[in-house]
């Protein structure tokens, strides 16, 4: 039981470095210098070999062994980086992700069919290193995992002078400690005579080298094993991470004997860099200056990763558990409404109304801190996406650039599960109905690369995502032919072209005449508002024939609980989201005179909307009513209600499948007394009120 959950563990962490793995790997073929990239690539597939052949996942361990020989030489520059190279790995890294999710039981050796794609792999790419040619057909067992602490030594190596004529290098010994880690090298230059006393036999310089590494003194001493007879080596530990503090040049420069504390002193006094002082009046070399920056430069940098390690450091758990949570969080919110309604009804005393209240602040704090824990930015799905587009792109013979905004933007994790699908139809359309051949783009005066641009921005209590592309735009006429042939239409029915647009929708729609593996089955549009119903959002379209398609959704911020103002209209109850809510008015009808459906609020004229006239309620007005100010894309309107009633923790509620379009609301919830109130879609009342007559 305890081997299934630590390998439940190694498949989650491998997904998300095989994620990883793919986001980087994309960045890799638009910057294909950047080295900390390349390093990066080779890290995951090195990590997931590792950690497989720790949990005893041979098969995986093997697979992703033979990836990484690869890696490595093209990290060592033996191979060169190409567009095959990047396809295969992203090939491999499906290939890996497919052994994760299978469940396979691992066996002793590869089948032939990833046999056959590693001997492909290596011929595509020219892998050809003897030394270091993956064996193919012997198992390549995994070392073990070095568990040892990484740590920063400085080493001083001062040869003697006649070294050469032992034929002996020097710098074959940094080589060999570059094995074993990250090396940075400082000769002292300075030591060398000038050109006209120089001896080439001799050794003129000191070597000052900090190497970054999990191995300890002796094995550092075994790369000097042949020169520490005729060599002076001192080799000393920097301080690890937990002792790690910020040390100001001065302190490692006096730390160190280079110089005395009081002429730091006199420097420091003077408006100018320290080492630029300590070099014009020499008294230090401008080599140990340099070894001095290069040991505060590793420290910070020791420190700024201990700092991330601690930002960094979470605990994995499992969806349904949170899921759980936030049931049981509403619940309590519920009882807790439930709870003061009671006691208001009954005249209890102070003491426990204050009991009741403080039950209430821990409620709302409870709550707030487990939507926090639900809800994580949009920028990882986006990033997804990437792949989707760089190989659709290829099949279709099309130059595509995927361009991403607003990646910080939170939702509701449950929110972003169900996003996945909508976005990949809608996406795929871009790709095959939107975005022209190049040769086509550029008979139309475009740049032969096509933009698919995918935004996210927050806006009141919903999130709105707008998927645009500079593509082909919608054809009205194909699509009413289309409706015309499938019934869904009549030849005399007069559309707007919003009407219009929403005929893709309907069920197996589709304008394309034949089918191909990427659209033409009628299978997409359809999907998307259906799963948009699902989560209480909607979906509209804008576009320009030839020009562009814009696709907007519109998306609620959580399907859990949103604070909101709960307001009466006539006799029933509603709640308006509080993140709309600008502010509240008292508002009098002038007798005898018709409304002009305007409202003077902070001394601008605001339009509002009567809600009686706006849901057709025949129960008589009140002669004063209460006036909400809510905005929407920095557009002020007012609400006309009865009755401002108060802030109100909303537990949402789905409506259902007969309530579902609804006009004018969203969702419901429960109330303290047990009642429901209907959940205001404020946006949608600003759209539909500019047809009435208010």
């Amino acid at each position: 039981m305890a081997n299934d959950q630590f390998i439940e563990t190694f498949r989650e962490e491998a997904m998300e470095l095989l994620e990883k793995l793919e986001s980087n790997l994309l960045e890799l073929e638009q910057n294909p210098t950047d080295r900390e990239l390349l390093s990066a690539v080779f890290r995951v597939m090195h990590t997931i070999k590792g950690s497989a052949a720790m949990f005893g996942l041979d098969r995986i361990s093997e697979f992703s062994h033979e990836v990484e020989s690869i890696l490595a030489a093209l990290r060592d520059g033996k191979i060169p980086l190409s567009g095959p190279l990047i396809n295969h790995t992203l090939l491999a890294r499906d290939i890996i992700r497919d052994m994760i999710t299978s469940g396979e039981p691992e066996g002793n050796e590869l089948p032939a069919d990833m046999l056959g794609f590693l001997e492909s792999f290596r011929k595509t790419v020219g892998f050809s290193d003897e030394e270091e040619k993956p064996a193919v057909q012997a198992k390549a067992k995994a070392p073990a995992v070095d568990n040892r602490p990484v740590r920063t030594w400085f080493i001083r190596f001062a040869p003697d002078k006649d070294i050469f004529m032992r034929g002996t290098n020097p710098f074959s010994i940094v080589q060999e400690l570059a094995g074993l880690g990250e090396v940075v090298c400082i000769p002292d230059v300075e030591r060398i005579k000038p050109l006209s006393s120089f001896d080439p036999t001799e050794c003129q310089s000191e070597l000052y080298v900090f190497v970054t590494t999990k191995a300890d003194e002796n094995e550092l001493r075994d790369a000097f094993i042949f020169v520490q007879d005729f060599a002076k080596i001192d080799i000393e530990c920097l301080p690890g991470d937990e002792e790690y503090t910020p040390r100001k040049l001065g302190e490692i420069l006096v730390s160190r004997g280079l110089i005395e504390t009081d002429k730091i002193e006199n420097a420091v006094s003077r408006q100018k860099k320290l080492g630029e002082i300590l070099i014009e009046e020499k008294l230090v070399s401008k080599t140990h200056l340099k070894v001095a920056l290069e040991e505060q430069k590793l420290a910070q940098r020791a420190l700024k990763g201990k700092q991330m390690a601690a930002d960094m450091s979470t605990i994995r758990v499992k969806s349904e558990k949170l899921d759980q949570l936030m049931a049981l969080v509403g619940e309590l919110v519920t009882i807790h409404a439930r709870i003061l309604q009671t006691t208001k009804l009954y005249n209890e005393n102070d003491e426990v109304l204050s009991v009741i209240e403080q039950f209430g602040r821990l409620t709302d704090e409870l709550r707030s801190n487990t939507m926090s824990i639900r809800m994580v930015p949009i920028g990882t799905t986006f990033s997804s996406f990437k792949r989707l587009v760089r190989d659709l792109s290829a099949e279709l013979g099309k130059n595509v650039n995927l361009v991403t905004e607003g990646g910080d933007t939170e939702l509701d994790k449950t929110v972003i599960e169900k996003l996945g699908d909508p976005l990949i139809h809608i996406i795929r359309n871009s790709l095959d109905h939107g975005i022209e051949l190049p040769e086509v783009r550029k008979e139309r005066g475009k740049e032969e690369a096509g933009t698919i641009t995918l935004s996210a921005a927050q806006t009141g209590a919903s999130v709105h995502i707008v998927i645009e592309d500079d593509g082909n735009g919608l054809d009205v006429d194909a699509i009413r032919r289309k409706a015309l042939s499938k019934g869904l239409i009549k030849s005399e029915d007069v559309l707007t072209e919003e009407e219009t647009f929403a005929l893709i929708f309907a069920p197996g729609f589709s304008t394309k005449e034949t089918v191909s593996s990427v659209s033409g089955r009628g299978v997409g549009m359809d999907v998307v508002n259906r799963q948009m119903e699902l989560i209480g959002g909607t979906v509209s379209i804008e576009s320009k024939t030839k020009e562009y398609t814009r696709i907007i959704l519109k998306i609620p911020l959580t399907l859990a609980i949103i604070d909101g103002l709960l307001v009466r209209i006539g006799e029933d109850y509603f709640v308006i989201p509080l993140s709309v809510v600008v502010g509240c008015l008292e508002y009098a009808r002038e007798p005898g005179k018709p409304e002009k459906g305007i409202v003077i609020f902070h001394d601008r004229q605001l339009p509002f909307i009567n809600m009686h006239d706006y849901f057709g309620l025949a129960s008589p007005r009140p002669a004063i009513e209460q006036m909400v100010v809510v905005a929407i894309k920095n557009i002020q309107v007012g609400v006309l209600v009865d009755q401002v009633v108060g802030g109100n923790q909303t537990v949402i509620k789905p409506l259902g499948k007969l309530f579902r379009r609804a006009e004018g609301v969203s969702s419901a919830t429960i109330l303290g007394d047990g009642s429901v109130a209907l959940i205001l879609d404020v946006e949608q009342i600003m759209n539909a009120a500019e047809k009435l007559e208010v």
